[in-house]
């Protein structure tokens, strides 16, 4: 069963506005003038990237003065084989011909594979790509995504003998029936990349450096992302019924249950995501003392089995 875990997200950037956490991931933000793809130029400003109160990743294409810059997130650590899956919380569909969307695992230009969305400066184009670089027959299979809607899942699990690839409508903690199948390739050929020095890439784009058709910014939205190694992985909330009370509080809070269960516990972490306290919950009613900590916001996760829920709190 498809693992349900929810991190304690919040953008942590470094001084040198570089790095933020997101999934339970440190990212890499690139920054520099006239890099690939493109070529483009790369902004690691707080207008560009960060992660939003929901733990939402939010990256922008925008104008600043005369030049247009564009953003790429970098995790910087290989996650090797397994399932990686993104939900995205935008319409891919409905940008400009020249933005492109990129998910994808990277070492070189011949060791990449890629779930992407863009039409490549033509309004005609299909804008769905699953691609295996390099791009030579057989690596590639083009989609019309059809999403009708900004949620949307997709997904690739890459194996020694095979990467296969899906996209569903909507965002689901578990996939659902394929009624909801937007597209699936397999992927069996010669260029399936080894695994070790890679590393997982989000970026958004112009394609070969274009300024947009519609003079407009672009923003990206991305719900969570799960990688096959990361515990802290995002996956969507689940509704447990647990009651936290008062919110705001001043010292105290009261956690209520709708029933006791078996290994039941209460992680809390503070705005930069570090966990500053854990306990059991064998009660249905447990109270919590938080009267040591600062005043602001925090957020309660709640873990049971394979579930758990997280619900953000305010201190007085």
């Amino acid at each position: 069963m498809y693992l349900l875990l929810i991190a304690c997200l919040f953008v942590s950037i470094s001084n040198s506005q570089t790095m933020i956490q997101f999934a339970g991931i440190p990212w890499q933000v690139k920054n520099g003038l006239k890099l690939g793809p493109g070529p483009n130029n790369w902004s690691n400003s707080p207008s560009s990237v960060w992660v939003d109160a929901e733990g939402s990743l939010h990256m922008k294409i925008r104008k600043s003065g005369n030049t247009w810059y564009c953003s790429e997130v970098i995790a910087q650590q290989s996650f090797g084989y397994g399932e990686y899956r993104f939900y995205l919380s935008s319409d891919v569909e409905s940008y400009d011909p020249e933005v492109v969307v990129g998910l994808f695992t990277y070492e070189t230009d011949i060791r990449e594979i890629d779930i992407e969305f863009s039409r490549w400066g033509n309004p005609a184009n299909a804008d769905g790509y699953y691609t295996i670089q390099p791009v030579v027959p057989g690596n590639q299979q083009t989609f019309i995504p059809n999403l009708a809607g900004k949620n949307s899942t997709h997904k690739f699990t890459w194996s020694s003998s095979n990467i296969f690839f899906q996209s569903y409508f909507g965002h689901y903690a578990s996939l659902p029936s394929a009624d909801s199948l937007v597209k699936e390739w397999n992927y069996t050929g010669n260029y399936n990349p080894p695994v070790g020095n890679e590393r997982l890439h989000i970026n958004f784009w112009l394609f070969q450096g274009h300024t947009p058709v519609n003079q407009q910014e672009a923003e990206l939205i991305i719900k969570s992302v799960s990688v096959p190694t990361n515990t802290a992985s995002v996956d969507l909330p689940v509704s447990t019924g647990m009651k936290i009370s008062p919110n705001p509080f001043r010292d105290t809070i009261s956690v209520e249950l709708p029933r006791i269960c078996d290994e039941c516990s209460i992680s809390v972490c503070n705005s930069e995501g570090q966990e500053i306290l854990k306990k059991p919950l064998t009660q249905m009613k447990t109270e919590i003392n938080l009267g040591a900590f600062p005043s602001g916001i925090y957020f309660a996760k709640l873990i049971h089995n394979q579930d758990v829920e997280v619900q953000k709190i305010i201190k007085e």
